[in-house]
């Protein structure tokens, strides 16, 4: 098809190189620009004294290791067991605690006095 008869429905195309070119070189300066500015600005600017970059190793006082391990998980289990199957109020948030067995039962009877919902 001839481009440059009358009829055609549309404008010829034409590419101009010129303009690419001018295109991709304005990326490449930019590019370059914020490139040079970066190392600029890394090169006269001081960090700051608690950056990664001058960080010091830490100093560590020594290994962290218990003197008898096995009194205290006793200790703990002590504890854990006393809340468990014993009652009392935490002196921590002052909630009440009874115990397990216990709960278990009222909870049971709980659910058995209440209607099902099946039975609606």
């Amino acid at each position: 098809m001839d481009e440059k008869a009358a009829g055609l429905p549309h404008a010829p195309s034409h590419v101009s190189l010129r303009a690419i070119v001018a295109a991709v070189g304005l990326m490449v300066g930019g590019v370059v620009v914020a490139l040079a500015g970066a190392w600029i600005e890394l090169g006269f600017a001081a960090s700051p004294a608690g950056a990664p970059g001058n960080a010091e190793p830490p100093r560590i006082v020594g290994p962290v290791q218990y003197s008898a391990p096995a009194l205290e998980q006793e200790a703990l289990m002590r504890d854990k067991r006393a809340r468990l199957h014993g009652r009392g109020t935490d002196p921590q948030t002052g909630e009440p605690f009874i115990p397990i067995g216990e709960a278990m039962r009222a909870l049971a009877d709980e659910a058995r006095a209440a209607p099902s919902k099946a039975a609606k």
